[in-house]
């Protein structure tokens, strides 16, 4: 029977330790885009000298998966209470802190970085990716969805044939958080005409060769976060900003909200952009300032924090 690339399911569950499966479940289960997974299979080619010009056939080597998609991001729809979101957002490097009553917050983590395990169905076929870390890029788009794109690296297994499981979605799946009446502040100046605002979390992911392992691949290790944002204000001589003079100089307050009800709003802060880039461009015959820069640090671990409210 053929397979139909659309019939596709991601679940995704925080792992107690590093590589061993927790077992997702449907309660796991995440309404995802455009999933991927590339098989990496090092190929090891026997150009040996011998009595003739052909060669030998290749053999495997290491072995690792990379997987990628595409979410609309949403809250769990109940106040301080963690999106299932939260399990990938930990494999790519930051710490959540719940605060009773009031938020559930993401912060950049230096210790006992998360991993997570990905269960990712392709119609018959069940992929199970253990050890997984990885980054994501955040869009916010004025009228659209707050969409994140994720990729991950991980632990290679063989896939086996398994039917496509029932699945529960969180209920706010339906009604996710819009770009719209979305308070975009740069340095608290707030009536800045901006279009867009994209962040990368800019992860760097180190594969850890092994001996010992079957597919000679112990795992995969966070080792630096490099996150910039990119924002395009219009430009307006009358209640102009002089982003030039921040450029390189001064870092500045950023920040910017997708919002729907209670417990499905999504904040982006970033304390201290600091512009390294700044160019022209043209929305539509008006002229714009494209601006990029760093999420940079102050005392560490603070480089930004994504809240759910």
């Amino acid at each position: 029977m053929v397979m139909l690339s659309k019939k596709s399911v991601l679940w995704a569950k925080a792992e107690t330790t590093y590589g061993s499966d927790p077992t997702p479940t449907t309660a796991n289960a995440l309404l995802v885009q455009d999933a991927q997974i590339k098989e990496t299979h090092e190929v090891l080619e026997r150009n040996v000298q011998w009595k003739t010009l052909d060669r030998l056939p290749s053999i495997k080597g290491e072995s690792y998966a990379e997987v990628s998609f595409k979410m609309d991001i949403h809250g769990s729809g109940s106040v301080a209470l963690a999106p299932r979101v939260g399990a990938l957002l930990k494999a790519c490097g930051l710490a959540e802190t719940v605060q009773s009553g009031t938020s559930v917050t993401y912060t950049v983590s230096t210790d006992s970085i998360s991993s997570v395990t990905l269960w990712l169905y392709k119609d018959g076929r069940q992929h199970i990716i253990t050890g997984c870390r990885g980054t994501c890029k955040l869009n916010f788009t004025a009228g659209k969805t707050l969409v994140a794109e994720f990729t991950f690296k991980g632990l290679y297994a063989d896939p086996t044939n398994v039917a496509l499981p029932s699945t529960t979605y969180e209920t706010t799946v339906a009604l996710p958080p819009v770009c719209k009446s979305s308070q975009f502040a740069y340095n608290a100046k707030t009536t800045l005409i901006t279009q867009s605002v994209e962040f990368d979390f800019g992860v760097t992911v180190a594969k850890r060769p092994s001996l010992s392992t079957a597919t000679a691949v112990a795992g995969f290790e966070i080792i630096e976060f490099k996150p910039v944002a990119t924002i395009d204000p219009e430009c307006q001589i009358e209640t102009s900003y002089t982003f030039r003079s921040d450029l390189l100089t001064t870092p500045r307050a950023l920040a910017v909200v997708a919002t729907r009800a209670a417990g499905n709003i999504v904040t982006l802060n970033v304390p201290k952009f600091n512009p390294t880039k700044i160019e022209y461009a043209d929305r539509e015959g008006i002229l714009v300032e494209k601006l990029e820069g760093e999420a940079s640090a102050s005392s560490g671990n603070d480089a930004f924090n994504i809240v759910f409210t």
